[in-house]
């Protein structure tokens, strides 16, 4: 009877051989970035789903009809070469995506005098891997944007951690245009209110925060 399978490796019981499972666990979590509000608790925005987890045990015994050894060979190949594939359990995956198998811990067991495992205990652990990978749409050539020069700032910020969100309007659900990287100074022409926090503004329908946990400020 067949039980599973993942990375070439068949899990299944019958009379000539029984290679199976036991304390499968599965874990998962999602992404939320917190963006700090003066004199107000923070406000979290949601990016997104987290990879899945899964990690399970296997008793591979010579002695149950299965070779321990070629076994953990496969397994160790398919981790250094950085493959991925299903993770089957009964018929059907686990997820809609792959895993790929992130950590091999290995207890060998009845050695013989050749140096070969007859019995070894294995934990594995696999992680998530997208079955379609985001694609990253090359940008659209924009007429050129009127430049802000003529207009007198109010200072220049630098942002001062490693990255900053420069959306379309003062708003933390507003759509992202570009990140600013740590180090980047740019010039600031006025600073506005939104979602409870201030917003510099830098031109062309583009705002940051200013919240000084993300930013240096130095008024022109």
């Amino acid at each position: 009877m067949r039980i599973g399978s993942f990375a070439g490796v068949v899990f299944e019981v019958s009379s000539k051989k029984a290679l199976t499972f036991d304390d499968l666990s599965r874990s998962g979590s999602a992404r939320w970035a917190v963006h700090d509000i003066n004199l107000q608790k923070p406000l979290p925005e949601f990016v997104g789903a987290g990879q899945e987890s899964v990690s399970f045990k296997v008793l591979l015994k010579g002695t149950h009809g299965v070779n321990p050894e070629s076994t953990m060979k496969t397994l160790r190949a398919f981790r250094d070469a950085g493959k991925y594939s299903s993770l089957i359990i009964g018929s059907k995956p686990v997820t809609s995506g792959y895993f790929y198998l992130e950590d091999v811990q290995e207890t060998h067991r009845n050695i013989d005098n050749r140096g070969v495992s007859h019995t070894i205990e294995a934990s594995l652990t696999l992680k998530e891997y997208p079955k379609n990978k985001p694609i990253r749409n090359k940008p659209k050539k924009k007429p050129p944007a009127k430049k802000p020069s003529t207009k007198a700032t109010t200072g220049t910020a630098t942002v001062k951690v490693g990255m900053l969100n420069c959306r379309v309007s003062p708003n933390l659900n507003a759509r992202i245009v570009r990140v600013l990287r740590k180090g980047y100074s740019f010039k600031v022409y006025k600073i506005v209110s939104g979602s409870g926090i201030k917003w510099y503004y830098l031109g062309n329908g583009q705002y940051v925060s200013a919240v000084s946990t993300y930013t240096n400020f130095k008024k022109s």
